[in-house]
């Protein structure tokens, strides 16, 4: 009798929590959504979204959930529609224990600015994707410009930073040459200091403009890039200080093995 009468309060516990927990969601799902919290994480000093932006962007779709019950509001449908934004790099769109809605969002963060042929400016984030230029904000980060054919609509899509790393991929594209130095030198602390420029002359021949100084520094094409920006953080380091005035010199030439080749003014 005893295991009948635990086996029998043990059944109607459990429907009894079945029963509460319906309807706690029923309850749940004709509540109304009334407050929106947006965080931005930045990986850096860049603010090329604020939360009105974000508001914005919800409401021109007409996803605002600000006022809808939570029956009717698709945290996976947010999303999708938050990350599509193109400077936002992930996002994640939870209910809080409030009955809030809260989107939580990573910011893209820029390495370099890219200005083509046409005048087309857009950037390199730091995962290797080209993002496009915004109308509020400039990143003041790495310039890189010249003779640069190609464009964003082209090339948004293409992961960079794997791209060359993948043989049925590899073909001769000039903006692989400007990430593989791009990345390089953001990573730098005294290079990214250093340098603010990237030019690229007709002849592919990629070229560095340093902050202090007149001269420039001819890194050629990217092969052996490696040891060309050792060789360079090398001559800042220990050449300078022994051969004279950062001034004094027209160009520091990298393209040859095992030599700096530097032309006086």
């Amino acid at each position: 009798m005893k295991k009948i009468l635990f086996v029998s309060l043990w059944i109607l516990f459990t429907v009894g929590l079945v029963l509460v927990m319906s309807f706690a969601s029923k309850s749940h799902a004709k509540r109304v959504c009334t407050k929106l919290t947006i965080s931005i994480d930045r990986k850096n000093a860049d603010l090329f979204i604020k939360d009105e932006d974000i508001l914005k962007f919800l409401s021109n779709h007409g996803k605002n959930p600000v006022g809808l019950e939570f029956a009717k509001i698709n945290t996976a449908l947010l999303e999708k529609l938050v990350l599509s934004h193109p400077s936002v790099e992930s996002c994640e769109v939870y209910i809080s224990a409030l009955g809030d809605i809260n989107i939580a969002i990573q910011q893209r963060s820029s390495v370099s600015r890219i200005i083509n042929l046409n005048n087309e400016s857009f950037y390199f984030d730091s995962r290797g994707f080209l993002m496009p230029w915004s109308d509020t904000y400039t990143s003041p980060v790495l310039v890189v410009n010249g003779f640069i054919k190609e464009n964003y609509g082209t090339l948004y899509t293409v992961n960079f930073d794997s791209y060359s790393l993948d043989s049925a991929l590899r073909s001769p594209l000039l903006m692989d040459d400007i990430w593989q130095i791009t990345k390089r030198i953001a990573a730098d602390t005294f290079l990214s200091a250093q340098l603010i420029q990237v030019y690229i002359t007709p002849e592919r021949i990629l070229q560095l403009i340093p902050r202090v100084g007149n001269h420039v520094i001819v890194l050629g094409d990217i092969s052996d890039i490696d040891e060309k920006i050792n060789k360079l953080r090398i001559f800042y380091s220990d050449g300078i200080s022994r051969s004279g005035n950062w001034n004094d010199y027209k160009t520091i030439d990298l393209q040859f093995k095992n030599q700096i080749v530097c032309t006086k003014k």
